[in-house]
């Protein structure tokens, strides 16, 4: 059945669902996001999810357990990412992140984290670990590695973990690589949403240096939801083992298949121009914040993120998002306990996804700019959101400007798609 008969269909049989649906669509519609977790999935991938393939599972308690779909997206995983191993059967990043804490550490063993990241997915685990701090040096707004190591040997840690999510600076990772072998620690790499940006070497790359790399597919990759684990081949039966030992042993075809093309579509021309545009963006943003007089921390960026120093982050996250603009509050930490500062985390991502150019991320860091130092009031609050709907009122959630063209996807499966196509008579 076409989709659109079934969407007429729907709206006569459930109502109170379609107007959820249709708020939903008017809200992201009318609504810039500059938060990194924030990006419309691809066509491509959102098209596969919804496809009769919805309808297979692939049951890992058989002897065959291991699919087409899974092997072409863990070999599109790793030749994209020019990794030894890649785990796709992961729901999301928590998964992923409780495997390789459950595989590499025993309870109570010493974790060193960046800006303690991962300590979150311990809460009501069974394991607890004693996780220490690392972050950025509060003159320098940069990484010791010196003290790094000097505190790894003093602490010996199981793993050394750096996920710089809030961090707009490049990470140097054989630095970390060299610590990790002077202490014996796993080195785990959680690249985030700066997945896009590695797949496409605007950034460098920690695989080649790290034991293990996790990220979503989601956001960045405009693909589904799923958590995916990249590794040093040595270490692949012992996370495939505690995959299978926690329960996350399977994913359905359909959202195989979305993550094949995701990484399809993330090796095409279009993905390599779509992320040269994002940082492009990221300091347009940045320029226009610095126009406006705003206070920009480890300035100038070098991925996606903004980091602009605000005191009162969550209560000027709440007025812009009467605006119709969405922005992340968070904590900045540095290196000294006493030393911390609320910030506004923002990502060129969304918008560009949107495409959005640099002329109108300029705009936008300079309207959140004068906003910072205006009185915050409704009339403030209503200048933003004028500038933000005339934006975005005529832009699409995800752009076909982004969408690969027949010969630059030519590795996508064409069978799968057809397959897919006839069920829904396409």
């Amino acid at each position: 059945m076409p989709n659109k008969k079934i969407l007429q269909r729907l709206e006569n049989f459930d109502p109170e669902l379609c107007q959820v649906l249709n708020n939903a669509l008017r809200r992201q519609i009318s609504t810039l996001s500059l938060i990194p977790t924030d990006s419309a999935a691809s066509p491509f991938s959102a098209y596969l999810k919804g496809s009769a393939l919805g309808n297979d599972f692939i049951d890992y308690r058989s002897a065959e357990h291991h699919s087409k779909l899974e092997r072409i997206a863990v070999k599109r995983a790793c030749d994209l990412f020019k990794a030894e191993h890649a785990f796709v059967r992961l729901g999301n990043p928590a998964a992923a992140s409780r495997v390789v804490l459950q595989t590499f550490a025993k309870s109570e063993d010493t974790i060193m984290s960046f800006n303690l990241r991962k300590r979150e997915y311990c809460t009501g685990d069974q394991m607890q670990y004693d996780f220490i701090k690392f972050a950025p040096e509060p003159e320098t707004f940069r990484l010791n590695f010196d003290k790094l190591r000097s505190l790894a040997l003093l602490c010996e840690p199981k793993i050394i973990i750096c996920s710089p999510v809030n961090y707009p600076k490049n990470v140097d990772y054989s630095a970390l690589r060299k610590i990790a072998d002077d202490t014996g620690a796993i080195l785990w790499i959680d690249i985030g949403q700066n997945a896009g940006l590695v797949a496409t070497e605007k950034i460098p790359s920690p695989v080649p240096f790290a034991d293990v790399v996790t990220f979503a597919a989601n956001d960045a990759l405009h693909g589904p939801q799923t958590g995916i684990i990249l590794c040093k081949k040595k270490f692949a039966a012992a996370l495939d083992q505690k995959i299978i030992d926690t329960g996350h042993a399977s994913l359905k075809k359909n959202v195989l298949a979305a993550l094949a093309v995701t990484f399809a579509e993330a090796a095409c021309e279009a993905y390599d121009d779509y992320s040269e545009q994002v940082i492009v963006n990221a300091r347009a943003l940045e320029n226009g914040l610095k126009k406006a007089g705003a206070k920009i921390l480890c300035s100038p960026t070098e991925n996606h993120l903004v980091i602009v120093r605000v005191e009162n982050a969550k209560a000027v996250a709440d007025k812009l998002a009467q605006a119709n603009l969405l922005v992340k509050p968070e904590v900045f930490m540095t290196s000294d306990e006493k030393i911390s500062y609320p910030v506004l985390r923002l990502s060129s991502l969304d918008p560009t996804t949107r495409s959005l150019k640099e002329s109108d991320l300029f705009k936008v860091g300079q309207t959140l700019g004068k906003f910072l130092y205006s009185a915050q009031d409704a009339t403030a609050i209503q200048a933003v959101g004028k500038v933000i709907r005339k934006m975005v009122e005529n832009q699409p959630l995800f752009s076909d400007e982004w969408l690969p063209d027949a010969e630059s996807a030519q590795d996508v499966d064409s069978d799968l798609l057809m397959t897919a196509m006839v069920h829904w008579r396409l």
